[in-house]
């Protein structure tokens, strides 16, 4: 009797921390910013194809206060982050810092600046995964 017990309430504390910690928003923001980190993966490869379109290119600008605002609705970010497979929230918040600096990059296109971009586009890749 005591060790059916002891097995229920191990196998129920988790979900009961977790459905404390956070709720159903929550969750689905995180599938959300799930989403906007894939976009953001997607557009960097059509970039690096040369197929990205001028759409996509100025929705560069617009990702930063995206995924900041998706961020910030999220509630027990840890335990989500898990679940849902997402990065760490440093490393979202180095790339909103990033974005911005690639879309600059991309946008202007000076000479000599498709280096940085490309750089710019690895380390993104690199903290998104």
């Amino acid at each position: 009797m005591n060790i059916g017990l002891i097995v229920v309430v191990s196998l129920a504390f988790p979900l009961v921390w977790l459905s404390a910690c956070t709720d159903r928003r929550s969750y689905y923001q995180a599938i959300k910013l799930k989403d906007a980190i894939l976009e953001i993966l997607q557009s960097i490869a059509e970039w690096e194809n040369g197929r990205l379109s001028v759409a996509k290119m100025l929705a560069f600008k617009s990702y930063r206060s995206n995924l900041e605002s998706k961020l910030q609705m999220i509630r027990g970010y840890v335990l989500i982050r898990f679940l849902t497979g997402i990065p760490r929230k440093k490393n979202i918040y180095e790339v909103c810092a990033l974005l911005q600096e690639f879309y600059e990059c991309v946008w202007f296109c000076p000479p000599g600046f498709r280096q940085q971009a490309e750089a710019l586009a690895r380390q993104i890749k690199h903290l998104l995964k």
